[in-house]
């Protein structure tokens, strides 16, 4: 993580950061007050449980239910957690806020606009949880309860932008591989990297929700992502850089191939969408 100078003043725990406007320094002082949770164990004693599957490009939600429903935006208590498992362990890549809101939108010190909060409602169980999120099928700003949400990579740099809901730069560090100019959008070259780097059952539960697969088709997807993800996977360990990132885009389109065969109702380009085209950069 690239840290630009620190311009503001070092913020004790609880105090507001209303008049920070400067990302440097906001990322500063949240890496301060979140840096004894890179030890998850911290993190677990302190109350925060995960909710949801492992994301390709987010990692695992690892959440304060007191601080989300307390209904003020604390910027140096982040009530979300983002753990990935980098070099074998659980590594903390980042933080998010939440508010319940019912109309209009979130009310926050931090320094973002207010298209930077994406919208969750209803459940967030794991299933309908990766649907929302690989559809787009959020609630909107204008619909009624739900939880407004703000990622903030204060760990692991993000190309699309250090608000930006998905930082396509982690399944990457998972693989232990600087991200490519592509990094920061959901291209063939990173879409392989995340199923590489553990993303099979992800893509599998996506596919199975998002299609309404049966048992027997649900069968051939799972067989398909884990001879794809193992080929991936040998093709880095030969050669983890250089020609093996254009072995992963073919590999990728190989594997779109072999979906089309394998699940006639999923489609040519049945894995695409992994995040909704909308989803704002900052």
């Amino acid at each position: 993580m690239r840290l630009a100078p620190a311009w503001g003043l070092l913020l004790g725990a609880t105090a507001p950061l209303a008049a920070q406007s400067d990302p440097a320094a906001f990322v500063t002082a949240v890496r301060e007050a979140t840096r004894r949770y890179a030890d998850q164990s911290v993190a677990i004693a302190d109350g925060y449980r995960k909710v949801g599957p492992d994301f390709p490009s987010m990692g695992e939600h690892w959440i304060s239910v007191p601080r989300i429903v307390r209904g003020t935006v604390v910027p140096l208590e982040p009530p979300i957690l983002e753990y990935a498992m980098l070099g074998g362990r659980p590594t903390l890549v980042g933080v998010a806020y939440a508010q319940l809101v019912g109309e209009g939108l979130p009310t926050s010190s931090l320094p973002v606009p207010a298209d930077a909060w994406h919208y969750h409602a209803g459940s967030v169980d794991e299933e309908s949880f990766i649907l929302g999120h690989a559809s787009g099928e959020a609630a909107s700003a204008a619909a009624g309860p739900r939880i407004a949400v703000l990622h903030a990579w204060v760990w692991l740099d993000n190309p699309a932008g250090l608000f930006a809901t998905d930082n396509w730069a982690l399944p990457f560090a998972r693989l232990g591989l600087p991200p490519p100019p592509a990094a920061g959008e959901p291209r063939e070259v990173t879409l392989a990297a995340s199923l590489a780097a553990g993303g099979e059952r992800y893509l599998a539960t996506l596919l199975r929700l998002r299609h309404r697969l049966g048992d027997a088709e649900s069968g051939r997807v799972d067989s398909v992502l884990a001879a794809h993800a193992a080929a991936l996977r040998r093709a880095l360990a030969a050669e983890p850089s250089g020609p093996a990132l254009q072995r992963l885009q073919a590999g990728w389109r190989d594997l779109e191939h072999d979906l089309t065969d394998a699940c006639p109702s999923c489609g040519h380009g049945s894995l695409g969408g992994l995040v909704h085209p909308e989803t704002p950069r900052h």
